[in-house]
């Protein structure tokens, strides 16, 4: 009956399709796994604060070490500037610091130092670090003593770390005794002081540098000697850019001269040629058949005129033959041609002839301006000689100037070496006495201090861990049983599992 009634619903109840879960199921579920969520969320907090109250506190101690290059790391290549020697600490430079630090040869002479040989007692362990040390000894291969297994430890146990934008190298070490560690971290910077000592002296830099100081000494003296002699045979000075600027200014003084005086003949010429145009059209004399009684007014006006046509041919030149000045000037030539035909038409015929002072003007102008062109193309050759004798100087200037600063480049670098080989040879010699008084090129920037809490465990962080972990965890722990939980406890999930109409629910009376 079940079956027909899951299979075929009767009329006017269709079953139920299933619903989306909702706030209120994820709720119900909560509800439900109430005891489950709080045991899980009390266990993790009782696990969690029974680790953390009862775990041995662990002391970190740091010891950081500044490395810079101010002695002892002389090179012996005479091209590098003291500056990238000195200054300059390259992150081999720091890695190789830390392999001195980390070698096993300096961990045992530390371990010495404090006591702990061959034949030590181990010390005061705690519980947790003596199960495991009897745990690993099935592993380790061979059975090792206090002594050694203390070494691989230490060379396990001990962090090293660059910062990060600086020449400093972090030591970090932690152990459960505050105090050991902090005389361990003391006793092995000490060492390793004197440890890096002894690899770095180099004794025959000082005779090195004193035989290169020599040789330098003498490139120097006979790169002046040459410097010396080329301003004797040569003729300049040093500087010689006060001598070079002064040939310089006289060129551009002279330079500007010659196109002025260029731009003076090309006037001059165009000058000449109008006034030999004008000429050739004005007749020397005057036939008396063609020659009228002149009077001052006409002779006026003649000499008025030929200026006119002057005027006007400067013009053309100067502005061209479309420009309304010389249209302007066009113009009172046809009006002073036209006067002077009323004042010739006023006089009568001369039957004589007589020289024509109008040909008589043009001549002497023209004469004039021949002259003028003359001088100025001998004022320009004088400034064209002038302007290629100073560039001939500023040539013979340059060449000398490369040369001498070919010299002045060998004087430079001799005296550079030499100085450089000087200061090497007084690096090389403070380094050896440095190197005597165990002064080294890296110095304790933060010493080791004993420290006053531990880095572990750390009790506030482990609770809020825990609370999170507590409470995520047993949420999840809920809705997977949820999940994996099968049976029908609500009519919803009657309703979504079977597809059957849940009409009515009689409750349990747990009486």
């Amino acid at each position: 009956m079940s079956d027909l009634q899951r299979d075929e619903p009767r009329a006017g109840h269709q079953p139920a399709l299933p619903e989306p879960y909702s706030p209120r199921d994820f709720l119900t579920v909560l509800f439900k796994n109430r005891r489950l969520i709080l045991l899980f969320f009390f266990g993790v907090l009782v696990v969690v604060g029974l680790a953390t109250f009862l775990a041995t506190p662990t002391y970190e101690v740091t010891v950081a070490v500044l490395v810079k290059k101010a002695r002892g790391d002389v090179p012996l290549a005479p091209t590098q500037s003291t500056q990238l020697i000195i200054g300059q600490v390259t992150e081999e430079d720091l890695n190789s610091e830390i392999e001195i630090l980390k070698s096993r040869h300096l961990i045992e002479e530390v371990l010495v130092l404090l006591g702990i040989d061959e034949n030590a007692a181990p010390r005061d362990e705690s519980i947790l670090a003596g199960s495991l040390a009897i745990l690993r000894r099935p592993f380790d291969g061979m059975e090792l003593s206090y002594f050694n297994r203390t070494v691989l430890e230490l060379q396990e146990e001990l962090k090293f770390e660059l910062v990060r934008g600086s020449n400093i190298v972090e030591i970090k070490y932690r152990s459960e005794d505050p105090r050991w560690a902090t005389a361990f971290l003391q006793a092995l910077t000490e060492r390793y002081l004197e440890r890096r000592t002894q690899i770095y002296q180099v004794p025959q830099a000082v005779a090195f540098f004193d035989e290169q100081t020599t040789a330098a000494r003498e490139r120097l003296t006979n790169a002046e000697s040459a410097l010396e002699q080329y301003l004797q045979t040569s003729g300049v000075s040093i500087p010689l850019d006060s001598q070079k600027q002064a040939v310089l200014n006289r060129l551009s003084q002279f330079e500007v001269q010659l196109a002025s005086a260029e731009v003076d003949v090309q006037a001059a010429e165009d000058t000449v040629a109008a006034l030999e145009a004008r000429l050739s059209t004005v007749p020397e004399r005057l036939a008396s058949a063609d020659r009228f009684n002149l009077d001052p007014e006409v002779e006026e006006i003649q000499k008025g005129l030929v200026a006119l046509h002057l005027r006007r041919d400067a013009l053309v030149q100067d502005y061209g033959p479309d420009n309304r000045k010389v249209k302007d000037m066009d113009e009172q030539i046809r009006l002073a041609e036209e006067l002077l035909a009323n004042a010739e038409s006023r006089l009568g015929d001369i039957n004589r002839t007589e020289i024509n002072q109008v040909h008589q003007t043009l001549k002497t102008q023209l004469l004039s301006a021949q002259a003028q062109l003359e001088g100025a193309r001998g004022r320009h050759a004088s400034l064209g000689a002038r302007v290629t004798e100073f560039r001939q100087e500023r040539d013979d200037l340059d060449q000398k100037g490369f040369e001498l600063d070919r010299l002045q480049r060998d004087v430079e670098a001799s005296e550079e070496t030499y100085l450089l080989y000087v200061k090497k040879h007084e690096e090389a010699r403070i380094s050896s006495a440095m190197d005597q008084q165990k002064m080294v090129n890296v110095s304790v920037a933060r010493e080791a201090v004993q420290p006053l809490e531990p880095v572990t465990p750390r009790k506030r962080l482990n609770m809020a861990l825990a609370l999170v972990l507590g409470t995520i965890g047993g949420l999840g722990v809920a809705l997977g049983k949820e999940y994996f939980d099968h049976t029908i406890s609500t009519g919803e999930d009657l309703e979504r599992g079977l597809g059957i109409v849940h009409l009515a629910s009689i409750p349990e009376d747990k009486t």
